[in-house]
């Protein structure tokens, strides 16, 4: 099991939370930690976000490793 802390930025208006952490299985990608929070927070899967590991964003694929910490937040508007 591993255990990734996940900073929710700029998603007030969505969520009480400021942050959370998930326990996911060993070998666990992105992917499955989108799935979680999207399952808990129904809400997210209708604003865009952007989801960062280490200041960079992170692709669906990419595994996770135990006390991760990526930072979830709202996409800019542009205009």
């Amino acid at each position: 099991m591993i255990a990734v802390r996940v900073k929710y930025f700029q998603l007030s208006q969505a969520l009480a939370e400021k942050e959370e952490v998930y326990t996911l299985g060993t070998g666990s990608h992105f992917s499955d930690l989108q799935k979680e929070i999207n399952r808990k927070h129904p809400t997210l899967t209708y604003i865009v976000t952007l989801a960062l590991a280490d200041g960079f964003p992170i692709s669906t694929n990419a595994e996770l490793r135990d006390g991760e910490e990526v930072d979830y937040l709202a996409s800019p508007a542009g205009g």
